[in-house]
Parts: structure tokens; C-alpha cells; sequence
């Protein structure tokens, strides 16, 4: 692809998905870069290690990649000078941190009179679901170190609205539960019990909820919660993904450490990779 005549002078952006995609063609000139989806955060930092070998794709090839729990378990990547982590836990938290327009947004579009911020409570509500996945990452992280290979738990099969109300944290109890039982989950030896992932959460006391709350997680459980407080009006996964997209401005985005990573990298190189202002 960077043989292509079409590539002529541009870099290509390794990252995760096409809800990434979305968000960042909505700061960076197409006309100058081409997004590369590797569909797996993991596939982000290996092709960057792959290339980094071949010193033609130095200065046309660089990643971002969701953090996830690197920040909270204080995982850096040292060698890759072409790759840049998000805020916070993916590209949807970072942009919740400075889109202080987002919750006035959705309770314009469902009627909403409630001063009960919207993020911050279905954040709070998440946290069962949201420890479960640390735990699955540091659990499986961990084994790999000592040599033992362990499958990891599958959060693919999850409905959200089967296991939240839209009104009451969901309890140990329920996540566990209904986690378990989709994607062949029961058949893990390994699957936590409530005593297990209790103990493992009071290694981790009161979290900064952005860095541990994934992103989509979140959207998907604001769309129970809005249908709760107003079935009428209720948005659904794009729609709260668009408001999202829409409601973080380029100048609010310019307040996150990754934009300021990003361009001081094209500084490095004499690049100029962003949109224009106004345009």
C-alpha cells in the first residue's frame, strides 16, 4: 500500500476499529494520511515492531492505540517512538474528558430534566463489569509471565440491557453471571467466583472511573439508561455515537495530552497532518 501512487507522501494510521476511524477522521486531513483498522489493539503494537525493522516506513507509519488499563497498571512501550496511547481507557473516554457538552446534548435530544449527571453515574453502575475485565487482562497477563496459557473470558456475547436496569449498579453477582453464561464462558476452570473478583477490586480502590471504563461499555449502557428516563425519546448506539463525535470540537481536543503527542511527532517529521481550522 505505501508502494501505491495513491500513498504518494502520506502516513498511514494504525488503529483499532472503525469507531476509531470515525473519531479521528474528524481531526485528521484524509487528503493526508490513510487509516489502516487492524481490529485488535494487540495487532497495532506488533505491525509498529514489525516495521520499525525497515527504516523506508519510519516517518510514514505510526499507531494509536486504546490505552485500556496500560495507564492503571503502568504499561509503557518504550521502544516504539511511532506509538501514541489515548488519555484514557480508548478514544471515548479521552474525548468524555473535554466534551463537557455531551451530557447537555443528550438530555436536550430525550427531554431530559434530570440534574443527575449521565456519565459519571452509568460509569459508577459499570464498575462490576468493568473490574471483570482488569481482572481478565491481569489474570491471563499474568499466567502468560509464568508460562501457562489461559483463555481469556469472552465479552463478545453481552447484552447489557439483560443484566442492567438502567437504574441500580449492577452487582458481582449479575455480571458474573450473565457474563458467564454467554460466548462458552461456563466452561472456563478459571472463571472468577464473587469472592475472587471481590478480593482482586480491593486491589484497586477507588479507580479513576476514565481510565477503567471502557468506552463502549459505557454508550451502550447510557442507550438502557436513557431508555429508563425516557422511553420516547430514547437514542440509540450511533446516535450516541455521533452526539459523542460531534460534541468534541477540535479545540477541545487540542486540551489532550494525545493531541499534543501527536503534534509534536509531526513537528519532528515537518508534518502537518491535521485539518485546518474552519475548513
Amino acid at each position: 500500500m505505501g508502494y501505491h501512487e495513491d500513498s504518494e507522501g502520506k502516513v498511514f494510521i494504525l488503529i483499532e476499529g472503525t469507531d476509531d476511524e470515525k473519531i479521528y477522521r474528524h481531526f485528521l486531513n484524509e487528503q493526508k494520511v490513510i487509516f489502516y483498522v487492524t481490529k485488535n489493539c494487540l495487532y497495532v503494537v506488533e505491525l509498529l515492531r514489525i516495521f520499525k525493522t525497515n527504516p523506508l516506513h519510519k516517518n510514514k507509519i505510526i499507531g494509536i492505540k486504546d490505552a485500556d488499563f496500560d495507564h492503571m497498571l503502568h504499561r509503557s512501550y518504550p521502544d516504539l517512538e511511532n506509538l501514541f496511547l489515548t488519555d484514557f481507557h480508548d478514544i471515548e473516554m479521552t474525548i468524555l474528558s473535554v466534551s463537557e457538552e455531551f451530557e447537555s446534548s443528550l438530555k436536550a435530544e430525550c427531554c431530559l430534566q434530570t440534574t443527575t449527571p449521565l456519565v459519571e453515574k452509568v460509569a459508577k453502575d459499570l464498575k462490576s463489569l468493568s473490574y471483570l475485565r482488569l481482572y481478565n487482562e491481569v489474570t491471563v497477563a499474568d499466567k502468560e509471565l509464568e508460562g501457562v496459557k489461559l483463555d481469556g473470558i469472552n465479552f463478545n456475547g453481552i447484552t447489557y440491557s439483560a443484566f442492567y436496569d438502567g437504574e441500580n449498579a449492577i452487582t458481582w453477582e449479575q455480571c458474573l453471571e450473565h457474563v458467564k453464561s454467554t460466548c462458552n464462558n461456563s466452561r472456563l476452570e478459571h472463571y472468577p467466583t464473587t469472592e475472587m473478583i471481590k478480593l482482586f477490586a480491593d486491589s484497586y480502590i477507588d479507580p479513576d472511573l476514565k481510565q477503567l471504563t471502557r468506552g463502549h461499555d459505557l454508550v451502550f449502557a447510557l442507550q438502557v439508561r436513557l431508555q429508563k428516563l425516557n422511553r420516547k425519546n430514547s437514542l440509540g448506539y450511533k446516535e450516541l455515537c455521533l452526539i459523542l463525535r460531534t460534541t468534541c470540537s477540535r479545540e477541545r481536543f487540542e486540551r489532550t495530552d494525545l493531541y499534543h503527542q501527536l503534534n509534536e511527532w509531526m513537528g519532528q517529521q515537518g508534518l502537518y497532518l491535521w485539518h485546518n481550522k474552519g475548513a
